[in-house]
């Protein structure tokens, strides 16, 4: 018996170590804001999935609205510069995370789509706080653009000689939208090449010499997936398309406001850039007042990161879509992660562009077969971690199933089990675990429908 004991607790500890995490976080600051709810929620749950030191989490007091003035721009500034100075973090940071709750949108002077036009004047905080640590960080909120010195870089950022911060955003319309979202992201997150997609839709038929320009932004992007063996394509009647499998990146030109779903099915580590003349951009449907398809949209369905512009924007600094994708998709030892692809294929900084997901994700090929492959397992992520008196369980699932959950002491006995079914998508589980004494156990999660085990450490406190 104690034999048996000895082997299962082997396999679970075993199981653990195959599954622990190789890309570390220790230089990725959160930025959450203490005002809101969910963004204190969202920093929690990032920092536990991700093993993210407690002294990398930013907590700042500001406003909970999306858009703000300059005035409180600084107060944000100041306030998370003073920090990363204070905790002696300015040469430990390379990226900073947002999160929803953090405002984004900077009204500066007169940010307009006019006319008259003062695009150039529109601004986020997460583009100006690239510059925050930087020798250009007197020109943050200041009229105009900075040309961003790392475009077209091939060198990752913690060996570049440079300053700057890459700078992303945790957010979509519902809490449970960005919890799915760090679920499906990260280091190493599985795309089926043989069957992924790469759309490339221009769907503006008003103008064809527009339309053509932006035609040939995308072109260069398809030759280079394609010559590394990517399904890319380019889609280009006046229909948006829909009903589309195994997407990996959706780039869309739109001419006229989309107020239907894609209803794509959207593969782990996916990106979608949307370029639509929406007169809202915004992460909650209650200000989405004209009911224009967002990049949020394209979150909820199930896409992993994504970019926009928070107003209309200039072709000549849209995000250069070939050097991204050749970036992005190079399958080599060390990775291009999404923030370095994303930056290093952006012009501009200091200006209106947003980026959001997990800015360590990274997609490769390999491993279809293992737990790593989303057409056939759930993904699940405890928090809070360490624990006491309960702990949740956030579970996103492919399809409908039926799973066991056990608790497993270090002896390996089972201490706790807990039987549910799971619907397919996002799924909540929130265990009592009182009755437990403090210590380290073993969380295992058994899928009967699929014949899967996952399983990740659990530390109880008291």
């Amino acid at each position: 018996m104690k034999r048996q004991i000895l082997i299962t607790l082997t396999f679970v500890l075993m199981a653990i170590f195959s599954f622990a995490q190789t890309t570390t976080y220790d230089d990725v600051g959160v930025i959450v804001n203490d005002n809101s709810p969910a963004s204190l929620a969202i920093g929690e749950y990032f920092m536990q999935a991700r093993n993210i030191p407690p002294q990398n989490i930013i907590h700042i007091q500001t406003l909970t609205d999306e858009v703000i003035d300059t005035t409180e721009f600084r107060n944000i500034q100041y306030q998370i510069k003073n920090y990363i100075l204070q905790n002696q973090l300015q040469d430990q940071l390379h990226y900073l995370v947002t999160t929803k709750g953090v405002p984004f949108d900077i009204v500066v002077d007169s940010c307009s789509i006019g006319p008259p036009h003062s695009w150039s004047k529109c601004s986020t905080v997460e583009s100006e706080l690239t510059l925050l640590l930087s020798a250009d960080s007197t020109r943050i909120i200041q009229i105009g653009h900075v040309q961003n010195a790392w475009y077209k870089s091939t060198t990752h950022i913690e060996d570049a000689d440079s300053d700057l911060l890459l700078v992303s955003r945790l957010d979509g319309n519902t809490l449970a939208d960005v919890y799915a979202l760090i679920d499906r992201s990260g280091s190493g997150s599985y795309v089926d090449k043989e069957l992924g997609q790469f759309v490339f839709d221009i769907s503006y038929p008003r103008d064809s010499t527009i339309a053509n320009l932006f035609v040939n932004m995308m072109l260069p992007a398809i030759d280079t997936l394609t010559s590394r063996g990517w399904n890319a394509f380019l889609h280009s009647d006046s229909i948006v398309p829909t009903e589309l499998n195994h997407v990996i990146s959706y780039i869309g030109f739109i001419q006229k406001l989309v107020q239907e779903p894609l209803n794509f099915s959207w593969e782990k580590g996916s990106f979608a850039e949307l370029i639509v003349p929406a007169p809202d951009f915004t992460f909650y449907d209650s200000l989405n007042y004209s009911n224009a398809m967002q990049l949020s949209t394209m979150i909820g369905e199930g896409c992993t990161a994504g970019a926009g512009y928070i107003h209309a924007t200039f072709a000549s600094l849209i995000m250069n879509w070939a050097v991204f994708f050749d970036r992005y998709t190079l399958q080599q030892e060390h990775p291009y992660n999404l923030a370095e692809s994303y930056y290093m294929a952006t012009k501009t900084l200091s200006w209106m562009n947003l980026l959001v997901g997990d800015p360590k994700t990274t997609i490769t090929t390999q491993g279809g077969s293992s737990v790593e492959n989303p057409a056939t397992s759930a993904t699940f992520r405890l928090y809070p971690n360490p624990a006491k008196g309960f702990v949740n369980i956030g579970i996103n699932n492919p399809a409908t199933s039926e799973i066991s959950i056990s608790i497993i002491d270090q002896m390996g006995q089972v201490c706790l089990l807990h039987e549910t079914p799971l619907t397919a998508g996002r799924n909540d589980v929130k265990l009592d675990i009182n009755q437990l004494d403090a210590g380290l156990y073993v969380l295992q999660i058994e899928d009967r429908k699929n014949l899967t085990r996952q399983v990740q450490k659990l530390m109880v406190g008291r």
